[in-house]
């Protein structure tokens, strides 16, 4: 398909405008270093690509059968789903803290591990309370945790203890976490 000068510049426009909206930060699951990690409020759902998934050697949980359509107009299929997955994110004094959430496995073409926490992941993260500082707030066993999205690092902010809402109120799809 031949696209004119200016619907090339706009589908570049558009592209670039969502690179920019992502926030990167550093995550792990079990010993794999993920460094390819990102949060994305133009998405969905979470996912996860085929070298991390090969790296983990795991099987798919649940098959899954639909075409995902991401924010750079790029098409995958979708390759299956793992539920409980836990995503450890680690500050720069390796400090930690564990999520679980479901992710579908993609075909990204990368070659390098790759995991993306989608709008029904950051929602369960208690969203962006301060974009224009890049930040999210975790809950978790009681305590509120701000976590700081600054270039490719994540960086533990503030945490205060919080008696509301349980994990299992704030986390409807995640279940209590393991590092």
């Amino acid at each position: 398909m031949c696209l004119s000068r200016k619907a090339l510049e706009e589908e570049s426009k558009e592209s670039d405008e969502w690179f920019s909206s992502l926030q990167y930060l550093n995550a792990s699951i079990n010993d794999l270093l993920i460094s390819e990690s990102f949060l994305d409020n133009g998405s969905k759902f979470g996912g996860i690509n085929d070298p991390a998934i090969k790296a983990l050697g795991w099987k798919a949980d649940k098959p899954s059968n639909f075409a995902i359509k991401d924010n750079s107009k790029h098409i995958t299929d979708s390759l299956g789903w793992y539920t409980d997955v836990p995503v450890t994110l680690k500050d720069k004094e390796d400090k930690t803290v564990t999520i679980i959430g479901n992710f579908v496995r993609i075909d990204n073409g990368e070659t390098e591990p790759m995991i993306f926490f989608g709008m029904s992941n950051i929602r369960k993260l208690q969203g962006v309370p301060e974009p224009n500082k890049n930040q999210f707030r975790i809950k978790l066993h009681g305590k509120d945790t701000i976590m700081l999205c600054l270039t490719e690092l994540l960086l533990l902010y503030k945490s205060k203890t919080s008696s509301e809402d349980s994990v299992d109120e704030i986390f409807s799809f995640f279940v209590p976490g393991i590092a």
